[in-house]
Formats: structure tokens, sequence, C-alpha cells
């Protein structure tokens, strides 16, 4: 369930880059009924029409995984939902911020067109991305594997997924306690702190990193704050293991199986490597706007 404590007021800063990942939460809610979600919740790109860098995994990687455990995702429906969530908060929060409406208006159309003409290689968050979506299939997996059923195993159910979220709380504490962040420059790799601590205090720190415009085939530094993104990760994945022990919330991970979006692997190779490979720039607008 995320967990994010939103300003009414949002200034918009042109040098942050903003990124943005995705991941499977476990918990539905009223606004994100298919729990695929963005963190952070930067929707002040959205309002002012700036780029918001998307963080994807290593999908490689993840191909193997999915190989080993017999599922594939399809990632077209996992951007798109995704997606589609970001826009309906901003929705949400529309006349909080703004005192009008978004609509698919120029500022909206230029937001998702910026965003997508901007890449770079970060391998410190697309590492990130990929060990909670790998982790995410594998507790799937042995849930299905054991056969637990959340109405009628609902206790080992729920300490499967507290088991889950443990491993990425303690995969992202590391992250904050080493305070490393590797950032790609030109053919090497630099290594940033992610805060400076003082009188135990931390003081988050901006890291630059370089961004390619594919539309002018150029290249800028940009600036974001990595530990506030762990930091919102840990916050996330500690909530949910508060409320898998402390709360009665109906749970059932089935969603995205019934949506498409996680599916058994074929017996044709073809169908889940192309499934697999889908880029997020081959979503339009309107499609996304397609909310229900």
């Amino acid at each position: 369930m995320l967990f994010f404590k939103y300003k009414s007021k949002v200034k918009p800063f042109k040098q942050d880059i903003a990124p943005i990942g995705f991941y499977f939460d476990i918990f539905s809610t009223s606004l994100f009924q298919i729990p695929i979600l963005p963190i952070p919740l930067r929707i002040d790109k959205v309002f002012h029409g700036q780029p918001t860098l998307f963080i994807t995994p290593n999908q490689r990687k993840l191909e193997r995984i999915f190989k080993k455990y017999g599922y594939f995702i399809d990632y077209s429906l996992f951007y798109k939902t995704g997606l589609q969530n970001l826009l309906k908060y901003a929705f949400s929060m529309q006349e909080e911020v703004s005192k009008k409406n978004l609509t698919v208006s120029d500022l909206l159309r230029k937001w998702w067109e910026a965003s997508n003409e901007i890449t770079t290689r970060n391998l410190d968050l697309d590492k990130s991305f990929t060990f909670i979506t790998a982790e995410f299939i594998k507790t799937y997996s042995k849930i299905n594997e054991i056969g637990l059923d959340p109405s009628i195993n609902n206790k080992e159910y729920k300490i499967q997924l507290a088991n889950y979220c443990d491993r990425i709380i303690t995969y992202f504490r590391s992250k904050i306690e080493k305070n490393i962040f590797f950032v790609r420059k030109e053919d090497s790799f630099d290594l940033e702190k992610l805060y400076l601590e003082r009188r135990k205090k931390y003081f988050p720190l901006e890291i630059p990193i370089v961004i390619n415009d594919l539309k002018t085939n150029e290249s800028r530094d940009m600036k974001f704050v990595p530990y506030l993104i762990y930091d919102d990760l840990l916050d996330c994945f500690s909530y949910n293991k508060k409320l898998l022990m402390n709360a009665d919330i109906p749970i059932n991970l089935k969603v995205y199986e019934d949506n498409k979006i996680i599916n058994k692997t074929s017996t044709i190779d073809d169908i889940r490597t192309i499934s697999s490979k889908i880029e997020l720039k081959k979503l339009n607008l309107e499609e996304l706007l397609e909310i229900s």
C-alpha cells in the first residue's frame, strides 16, 4: 500500500529529473484496484508539463527469473496500469493542487511526449527495481506452488508476503546504511553519497546524472535525490508488513493473473519474449486515459 506524504503546493524544478519506478503492490484500494504503483508519486511533473524519467528494470535478468519460476509479465499491461494509476492519483489531487481540472491539455501531452524523449543508464536504480520485481515473482510462484488461498490459508499467505516485505526492507535498509550510489559517467562509474550525516540527522544529497535527449541527440546533466526514492520504498514495505501483521485487509494477488499482467509461461517462447520487451514509448496518452 502506497505510503506517501503529499504537499498541497507543488513547485517544479526544471533541473530535477524526478525518476519514477513501478512495482507490484500487495493491497488493492478503491483508487488503485490493480495495485501496480508508481514510486515516488511525482505528479508535479505531470501538472507542469516537465519530463519524468521512467525507471525500467533489467529485462534480460528478469527473463531468466521468469523462466526459472514459470511466469512472465506482460509489460505492456504492467506499464499501462502503473501509468494509469499515476494519472488517477493526479486527477484525484487536481483540485487541491491546481484548483482546476487536469484534462488532456497541451500541458499533459507535453509531459508525456517529453518523458518519452529522454533516457539514461542508471544501473543502481535499474538494479533496485529489478530486485523488487524478481522477489515478487519468486513469492508469487511459491504461494501458487504451495497452493495457498487467502480465504483458506490466510495466516500462511500473510507470512509469505511478510517474508517478501522483509527481504525488500533489508535490501533498501542496507543500501541506505552503506550510503553509496553508483553513477555512470561516460565509460566509468563514480561512487556518490546518498546523504550527509550530522548529529545523527540525515541530509539527502542531490546527485547529477547524464540525461540523453532522443529528439536532439544531445546530453545534459540533471539532478535528483535517490535517498528519497529508497526511503519511500522502505516506508512502503515497512507499512505493508505492519498491515499484514496487524490488520484484517483482504488480499488476493490473483488480480494480476485475472488481468493477464502475470501469466504462466507459454510453450511458445516467442510469445513470452515479445510481450516482455514492450517499450513505454509505444503506449499513447489516449490509451492511458482509458481509466475506469
